[in-house]
């Protein structure tokens, strides 16, 4: 079910955007685990990835994908890692999607069926909020992903 009106926020965010394959994308967020770790710092709260755009190299999805961890506390970051003190996403569509993330993209259709049939305006791209990861004794079929796609508050 689509629901309007919604909002999404997290502090102390670390992100990391960079145009990535599965495989690499499976490394970064192993890596981003290893560097929480080093450097005292915890998982605050849900996993968010959001994807720009796919292109394809050597017949392989290649995603421009942003990844947001929330942290415990503030950190110096660099590299390719950027500190984000707020992250929100205010005035947005919202759905859950329960299930295989392959089927992820009728989520997304319902999403963009229910802007156009309300005449919104879609201003940002849809993040998907990883409410369960995959652990053992779970399978892809047990996941859950909010998504929120940020909408144009005026009324035009």
């Amino acid at each position: 079910m689509v629901e309007s009106g919604k909002e999404f926020i997290m502090e102390n965010v670390l992100s990391l955007r960079k145009k990535m394959t599965q495989r690499q994308l499976d490394d970064e967020m192993e890596k981003i685990g290893e560097f929480l770790q080093s450097n005292g710092a915890t998982q605050a709260g849900p996993i968010v990835t959001v994807t720009f755009s796919i292109d394809t190299q050597n017949e392989e999805p290649v995603l421009d994908m942003e990844i947001l961890v929330p942290m415990d506390k503030e950190l110096e970051l660099s590299g390719d890692y950027v500190f984000k003190p707020l992250f929100k996403v205010t005035n947005a569509v919202y759905a859950r999607h329960k299930g295989n993330p392959t089927d992820l993209q009728k989520t997304y259709n319902e999403m963009l069926l229910f802007i156009q049939e309300n005449a919104l305006q879609q201003i940002t791209v849809g993040y998907n909020v990883l409410i369960n990861e995959p652990m053992p004794g779970l399978t892809l079929d047990d996941m859950i992903i909010d998504v929120y796609i940020g909408i144009n508050p005026n009324i035009l």
